[in-house]
């Protein structure tokens, strides 16, 4: 037995055997650098978060500084109100902090030793509040001549620095095993490229080779076939002309009879051997109609896997279609948010230098003292444009955010929660029909579109009824549909559709608003991977409908 052949004829299976236990390893190790880059993109944005945490701690103080040293010049209580906001929103900005660092390994000292530090200065801002309500201007003055926020500010300095040390070997840590699991996808498939190209190589040269024995085999029967029907001619012609022979010969010769019956055997002798060979011929035609056969099987089978492949191939351009309508679609809205920053930025710059013009020219201290309060009013306006579109791109920033089961009965306690004072002032009515009870989505993108949806609801309610405010969930064609309903004042769609979700945009006028909530609605939602339909009538009322994804 020839081992050499049977090992070349098996050759091809072990080839395709190695690349289909290549392809499994591929696919696991997909998903492994998946879960890698999934987890260090978590790592990276918890390491994000844990630095906005970090300075909001000491723009907190900042702000309740600002606001008590705005109160003792104006006596307006919006400032009071803001800084004991702040000081009540101090325990959770600490908290939340001091998780994040805990679950990341962070040397916890250090955090109390900063939390002593700055909390000393709370109990002084304690002391200053009570004066300025006792109306002891003095008092307040004389606390803040030796700056006793300065410890404070130095023991959260040299923390912050720590912490964003900390927080980037994390970051570098989590780039670096990202880069391990790419390098490690790459080189598996060079190693498939390198396979699968010779095995693809091979297998067409042997279906050419193949065709060109079936053609030889088809040229061959044709010929065998123009021989037997020349050899079968020949005969009946010879045999012909040896019975006229034999006639004649009967009628002149008579006693030639015997020798006639002989040579009679003896053609049927040679009919038989012409038979026989016939025969052969015959059985060697079934050899090659059994070969034709089995060259059909195999082209038929070849014909699948190119029917397969041009299936993955237009699978693959579809797929790629949609990909270049979606980069399409960011394009657009990367004008659109160009177009944006330039327009917004733009109003409060040029104000800025306006006055800074107008400075130079001051005749006096009262009227400097005047241009720079409108100059400082230009700065909070450049630095809210500035925020707003910050939280915008944070909203855009999604990636590859963990979704979980959200109960929309406890979403709706806690948009109505956040709403109570604006809930009790309105006396709103708060209705919902939820027959889907939960949804799979990211909570806090969820919470900010329910609070959004709500707050509008209340803002613009008609002044000549009690607010309604109703919220209804079902399940449809592969969506959860969320429905927020109000009785409030309505809008046109006809005048203002195409602009209703722009950033910027406003409606209604008689109350205060930036026109970023409807923006930030369709952003986040956008984002989710769903969409947002909306009916309005003047005077009736609106109805948001959110349509997200079921898992």
């Amino acid at each position: 037995m020839d081992l050499r052949g049977v090992f070349k004829g098996y050759t091809i299976y072990w080839i395709v055997l190695l690349i289909t236990f290549l392809l499994i390893g591929n696919i696991y190790l997909i998903y492994q650098n998946s879960e890698t880059i999934r987890r260090n993109v978590a790592i990276y944005e918890e390491a994000e978060k844990i630095k906005v945490n970090t300075t909001e701690v000491i723009r907190n103080l900042h702000l309740i500084d600002m606001m008590l040293r705005s109160y003792a010049l104006t006596n307006n209580n919006d400032f009071l109100e803001t800084a004991d906001s702040c000081i009540q929103n101090k325990d959770i900005i600490y908290s939340s902090l001091e998780n994040s660092l805990h679950k990341q390994g962070y040397d916890m000292e250090k955090f109390t030793s900063m939390r002593e530090g700055v909390y000393k200065y709370y109990t002084v801002i304690d002391d200053m509040k009570t004066h300025l309500l006792k109306g002891e201007k003095e008092k307040f003055s004389e606390i803040l001549k030796p700056d006793p926020g300065f410890s404070a500010w130095t023991a959260f300095n040299s923390f912050s620095k720590d912490v964003n040390d900390f927080e980037n070997n994390i970051k570098q840590q989590a780039y670096a095993e990202y880069l391990e699991a790419v390098r490690n996808s790459y080189l598996l498939q060079i190693i498939l490229f390198f396979l699968a190209v010779p095995t693809l190589a091979f297998m067409a040269y042997h279906a050419r080779r193949d065709f060109y024995l079936s053609e030889k085999l088809r040229q061959s029967t044709e010929e065998n076939y123009t021989i037997v029907a020349e050899q079968n001619e020949m005969l009946e012609r010879m045999v012909r002309e040896r019975t006229k022979e034999v006639v004649e010969q009967n009628k002149m010769i008579g006693a030639q009879y015997e020798e006639i019956t002989a040579r009679n055997e003896q053609l049927e002798l040679h009919q038989r051997e012409i038979e026989a060979r016939r025969n052969e011929l015959g059985e060697q035609y079934a050899a090659l109609q059994e070969a034709n056969k089995i060259i059909e099987q195999q082209h038929h089978e070849i014909q699948s896997k190119h029917d397969e492949l041009a299936r993955e191939v237009e699978r693959q351009t579809y797929d790629l279609k949609q990909t270049n309508l979606e980069l399409i679609e960011y394009n657009r809205s990367l004008e659109q948010f160009a177009y944006i920053i330039s327009h917004n930025l733009r109003g409060p710059m040029a104000r800025l230098t306006g006055l800074a013009s107008i400075l130079e020219m001051a005749q006096n201290d009262s009227e400097a003292k005047s241009i720079i309060g409108m100059m400082v009013k230009s700065t909070h306006d450049l630095d809210q444009v500035i925020k707003d579109l910050t939280m915008i791109l944070e909203v855009q920033k999604t990636g590859s955010q963990m979704l979980s089961e959200i109960k929309l009965d406890a979403l709706v306690d806690k948009a109505t929660t956040i709403l109570t004072a604006e809930i009790q002032e309105t006396g709103a009515l708060i209705k919902r029909e939820l027959g889907a009870k939960s949804v799979y989505s990211l909570a806090p993108y969820l919470e900010s579109i329910i609070y959004n949806l709500f707050s509008n609801a209340i803002k613009y309610r008609h002044p000549n009824r009690r607010p309604e405010i109703s919220i209804t969930s079902v399940r449809e064609n592969g969506y959860t549909r969320i429905d927020v309903g109000d009785n409030g004042l309505g809008m046109d769609l006809k005048t203002y559709k195409n602009n209703l979700f722009n950033l910027y945009k406003r409606f209604h006028f008689h109350v205060e608003g930036k026109g970023l909530g409807l923006y930030l609605v369709k952003t986040q939602i956008m984002a989710l991977g769903g969409k947002i339909e909306v009916k309005s009538e003047p005077e009736q009322g609106t109805i948001f409908s959110l349509f997200l994804k079921n898992a």
